[in-house]
Formats: C-alpha cells, sequence, structure tokens
C-alpha cells in the first residue's frame, strides 16, 4: 500500500520461505493470500522492462 500511494510503477519482488511447508502447496497458498489483499497493482511492465536503458 504504501508504495502504491507514491505511484511507484516499478518491479517488486515478494519472497516466500517456509522450510516448513512444501513449496509446491505453500507458493499456491501465498499468493491466493496476496491476492486477496487487494493492497497490490501490479505493474503496467515486464519485470525485466524496468531495468531497460532503452
Amino acid at each position: 500500500r504504501a508504495l502504491n500511494s507514491i505511484g511507484y510503477d516499478g518491479p517488486i519482488s515478494v519472497e516466500w520461505e517456509d522450510a516448513g511447508m512444501d513449496r509446491l502447496a505453500g507458493a499456491p497458498e501465498a499468493l491466493a493470500y496476496v491476492r486477496g489483499l487487494n493492497a497490490i497493482t501490479p505493474p503496467t511492465a515486464a519485470f525485466d522492462a524496468a531495468f531497460s536503458t532503452e
């Protein structure tokens, strides 16, 4: 929400690490949780495009 409030539209990386849960089960669960927050506006550009100098 803080990034959205200042108009940030660049890349963002969310790390998820949980040694107690299999990543194939945990990653979809974490993604569903983050999407449910309605606090992150997806960028209009691809992640790598934000680093382009052209």
